[in-house]
């Protein structure tokens, strides 16, 4: 190297004067860093931009090794590298090819760049000069993009799955040309394989379905003709032959609007509804069956929103009190309707919802618009969020036709037992006469007779008898449905136990053993549960008389519903269930009266005293294994008092 400066950028070096400064004022005046080394690697050329770049002034480079401007890591080898393409005998190239290099600033920063390498043989020796960019921007830049670009793919492949999940599909048509475009998923929408679609406005249309075409054209052509987005709801036939429910959405596409011109492209989505509009369907129908249940059956249902004081009602609640469907109706509204004397017994069921949740069950009057007088059943209930009621909901049914029925059924059951009552007492005055003299005769006739008349005065005997147990029956069905009803405390275990010790002395030669659990209380008329109580127990009593060792029991078990089930129970002849019907039925006997006597009253007795509490009365049977009588009545307890009282009669006394 010459002592001299062998900085090209010198105005006082080797070059003539003229084309030093004009070189200078090139190198100065580039926008990249220009740095040009000697074959040791020494700068000898740094312009201002490397300055700006690097951050190391001329002075401080100058005849420095070029590794002072690179990171550490990329200085290995690189004399080497750049020797070697010193021989290449190529005079330029892109450094780092495809891989980004780095240089290192003043400060320690490393910063990415683009470098371009030149070789110029000279008399003194090879130099290499690099044109060197700052690629900082770009590499930030390219790196968001590429960023951008993943973010890009993949909230694409979350649309596309969207799509794929939710069935919706996007398309796009051209006016003027009525050229359609489909995206992949809008065909799978379509039930259409791509390769197979007319992608044409008319290749649309033939896919619709027959009875949906015409109203979707003229829906399409109005919102074309009125610049307006499209919304419609059709079928299509699929590329098998399936059907399907489409709902298509457009819109004008905003860009394509000029000043005055009209939208000549139209962009919109697609999608499959089908499962939808079957659950429409069959709410549809499901209300259409539940409206006319409601018209068959005169009920209907309402609900008011505490929140919003809004009241919704089916239409079998206007048609109850005949209102207008399309008049607004409120809570207040509905409780108008009701009857003056009917009005505190509403309100107050009304208000004890709202205050305490309760529900209500009422029969009352009610005047409808037009003034009719009626009856109405009317439920209501409470429907409560954290304690506090958010909706009233209730049914209302039209009772008059019931109410009407109830009343004539009344009066007919009151003149059945008035006339019943009266044959029956009536014919105890004749009867009692035919009794009487037939005696009479007998005394007066006796030992003059023939066997065959002594045998016809005993008939006529025997069926005055007879006739006088079933006027005695009758009786006794008549004075249990005509008796008020009583309320008090009634303790079946001590009842049944007084009637089993009355049977025992009465018949003492039979052999009985006797159960009676202890604390069977119910709540009654003591004189109508003591007629049923001695019914179950002759029963009993009469139908174990061929047992040698007669069982009867009268105990409980739990219900279902928590209340006891009170039974008697027998080991006697029993009966076939298949009879059970005709059981309870006044004059009714499974067994001759020869093989056990009696008329058939006891039972129906029984259940109408059951039935007049409330109560219900079954039987299980099976013949010669005995029979079991359960009741239950509303009001009854088991009081825990010690277990059954047992006994055994075992013969005379």
């Amino acid at each position: 190297m010459p002592s001299s400066s062998t900085d090209p950028l010198d105005p006082g070096g080797s070059t003539p004067g003229g084309a030093a400064a004009l070189l200078a004022g090139v190198l100065e005046s580039a926008m990249d860093a220009i740095i040009t080394v000697d074959e040791q690697q020494r700068i000898v050329m740094y312009n201002q931009a490397a300055e700006q770049v690097f951050g190391w002034s001329r002075q401080e480079v100058l005849l420095q090794p070029l590794e002072k401007l690179m990171p550490e890591r990329f200085r290995a080898g690189h004399a080497q590298n750049v020797e070697r393409y010193g021989n290449t005998g190529v005079t330029s190239r892109r450094m780092g090819g495809r891989r980004v290099i780095h240089g290192l600033r003043r400060n320690g920063e490393e910063f990415p760049l683009d470098a371009s390498i030149s070789v110029l043989q000279t008399a003194e020796g090879k130099l290499y000069t690099t044109i060197v960019r700052d690629i900082t921007e770009l590499d930030r830049l390219q790196r968001e993009q590429a960023d951008n670009d993943a973010r890009l793919r993949e909230s694409q492949r979350r649309l596309q799955a969207a799509q794929r999940l939710a069935r919706i599909g996007y398309w796009q048509i051209d006016l003027d040309t009525n050229l359609m475009w489909w995206c992949d998923q809008a065909c799978d929408v379509l039930g259409v394989e791509r390769s197979l679609l007319d992608a044409s406005y008319d290749g649309l249309l033939r896919l619709i379905h027959p009875d949906d075409r015409q109203a979707f054209a003229a829906a399409r052509d109005a919102a074309v003709q009125a610049a307006l987005p499209l919304d419609a709801e059709f079928r299509v036939i699929t590329g098998s032959g399936g059907e399907r429910w489409i709902h298509l959405l457009g819109w004008i596409e905003e860009e394509d609007q000029g000043e005055g011109s009209p939208a000549r492209r139209r962009t919109g989505l697609i999608r499959e509804i089908t499962s939808r509009k079957r659950s429409e369907g069959l709410i549809a129908r499901s209300l259409e069956l539940l409206n006319r249940t409601g018209a068959l059956a005169k009920v209907g249902g309402w609900e008011v929103v505490m929140a919003s004081t809004a009241t919704y009602c089916s239409d079998e609640i206007y048609r109850i009190h005949e209102v207008d469907p399309s008049a607004a109706i409120t809570l207040e509204g509905l409780l108008g309707f009701y009857a003056a004397e009917a009005q505190p017994a509403i309100r107050a069921a009304v208000d004890a919802a709202l205050q305490h949740g309760a529900s209500w069950d009422l029969d009352l009057p009610l005047l409808t618009a037009k003034g009719r007088r009626i009856w109405v059943r009317t439920q209501g209930q409470a429907i409560l969020q954290d304690g506090t009621v958010v909706r009233l909901f209730g049914v209302l049914q039209d009772i008059t036709e019931i109410k009407a029925a109830e009343a004539a059924l009344r009066v007919s059951n009151h003149d059945l037992e008035a006339f019943s009552y009266s044959v029956s007492h009536d014919l105890r005055s004749p009867l009692n006469s035919i009794n009487g003299f037939s005696h009479l005769l007998a005394g007066k006739v006796a030992g003059t007779l023939d066997a065959q008349g002594e045998h016809y005065l005993a008939r006529i005997q025997a069926g005055t008898q007879q006739m006088g147990q079933l006027i005695d029956g009758l009786l006794s069905l008549a004075e249990v449905s005509r008796t008020l009803l009583g309320g008090a405390p009634v303790d079946l275990s001590v009842m049944a136990r007084a009637i089993l010790d009355d049977w025992q002395v009465r018949e003492p030669g039979r052999h009985v053993v006797v159960q009676v659990e202890k604390g069977l209380q119910s709540h009654g008329d003591a004189r109508l549960l003591r007629a049923a109580m001695e019914n179950l127990l002759e029963n009993a009593w009469k139908f174990t008389s061929k047992k040698a060792l007669a069982e009867i029991t009268v105990g409980h078990k739990p219900g279902a519903d928590g209340l006891p089930v009170f039974f008697v129970s027998d080991n006697g002849a029993g009966f076939d269930m298949a009879y059970v019907n005709k059981l309870f039925t006044p004059f009714q006997r499974l067994h001759g009266v020869t093989e056990f006597p009696g008329m058939g009253i006891g039972l129906a007795t029984v259940s109408r005293v059951i039935a007049r509490h409330g109560g219900r009365l079954w039987a299980e049977a099976a013949p010669e294994r005995g029979a079991t009588f359960f009741f239950t009545l509303p009001g009854s307890a088991v009081v825990a008092s010690g277990g059954t009282d047992n006994a055994t009669q075992t013969g005379p006394g």
